[in-house]
């Protein structure tokens, strides 16, 4: 059976209901990728959906979260900016919705985008640099440990 046939036929099983296949035939493996992937297709449409109606209605993320959410909130905006800057991991830790910064960055300017960047994360009070500036000859750039292929 050619491959067009059998991507033919997976949509005509699905809409004619119960089929007797054998396990393992080449068309119910086929049935099956279908399933899973209109399954995938209808979710990812659902959760866009679901994104677009929350901005429309302006929706804005809750700023009364514990400071773990609140922590993860921010690596989460922070992870982007790490990586286009090349910059090592910088820690974070929130206490009472003041967030506290670690670690190693390059330039005053890289540290200012940093703490410039959880200072717009909703529910941030504060923001406590204790960012190091200037990398150490021994310190090595997230890009520097990558191989090149």
């Amino acid at each position: 059976m050619s491959s067009r046939s059998r991507r033919l036929m997976a949509p005509l099983a699905l809409a004619g209901g119960a089929v007797a296949l054998r396990p393992g035939t080449t068309v119910n493996k086929a049935v099956r990728q279908a399933v899973r992937t209109a399954g995938r297709r209808v979710r990812h449409m659902a959760g866009q959906v679901k994104g677009t109606v929350y901005r429309l209605s302006g929706g804005h993320p809750d700023p009364r979260v514990s400071d773990d959410v609140l922590a993860d909130r921010i690596r989460s905006s922070l992870g982007p900016i790490e990586k286009r800057l090349d910059l090592p991991r910088i820690h974070v830790m929130v206490e009472k919705h003041v967030a506290l910064l670690h670690g190693d960055v390059a330039t005053t300017a890289d540290a200012e985008e940093l703490v410039a960047a959880v200072e717009r994360v909703p529910g941030v009070a504060g923001v406590e640099s204790r960012l190091h500036i200037g990398l150490l000859p021994g310190d090595t750039r997230p890009s520097e440990g990558q191989i090149s292929r």
